[in-house]
């Protein structure tokens, strides 16, 4: 991309500070409009990471478990990205993908992808290959995002409680 081309970033803002996503419009266009349009309807705001282990997912749901509706109302393919899924890579979560058919057989469904992603706490090399691979669209790129990413995966973990998302933003800076 041209060097005068604005980056876009996701900045969500929890009880335990800033986490800043740097948007990788290059891989995941369609990947990064869909969830950009979503945080600019304001829908996570007062939703939450409610999961730990190693990523830490986050979408429409709120610290009391009450269910926010996608603003979209439409599914998104999970696989447009190749990226890997390293430390503070962030990827769309395969939600409501899995069906069980009977006695251990599971489908995928192709495009199930929606409003829950998440930030991988280590490199994740199995996501790049199950279903297809998890799709990468965006990058926590900071040191001090990332000790946020680590706080909210602690106190998980520690109070088996989530964390309040209290606002997300899309941001455009010239480079």
């Amino acid at each position: 991309s041209s060097s005068s081309a604005p980056s876009r970033s996701i900045t969500v803002s929890t009880e335990l500070g800033n986490i800043r996503m740097s948007l990788r419009a290059d891989a995941a266009p369609e990947t990064c409009e869909y969830i950009s349009k979503i945080v600019a309807a304001k829908a996570y705001d007062g939703c939450s990471f409610y999961r730990s282990d190693f990523v830490i997912q986050m979408g429409l749901s709120t610290v009391n478990g009450k269910t926010v509706k996608n603003p979209l109302g439409k599914s998104l393919s999970v696989n447009e990205s190749k990226l890997p899924n390293t430390r503070g890579a962030v990827a769309i979560a395969h939600w409501d993908c899995v069906k069980s058919c009977g006695s251990g057989c599971r489908v995928h469904a192709p495009d199930c992808g929606g409003s829950e992603f998440f930030i991988n706490l280590k490199r994740n090399a199995h996501l790049d290959k199950t279903w297809g691979g998890y799709c990468v669209f965006a990058v926590v790129d900071d040191d001090k995002s990332m000790e946020v990413v680590d706080a909210i995966a602690k106190k998980i973990i520690a109070t088996k409680k989530s964390v309040l998302i209290k606002k997300a933003i899309v941001e455009e800076s010239a480079q």
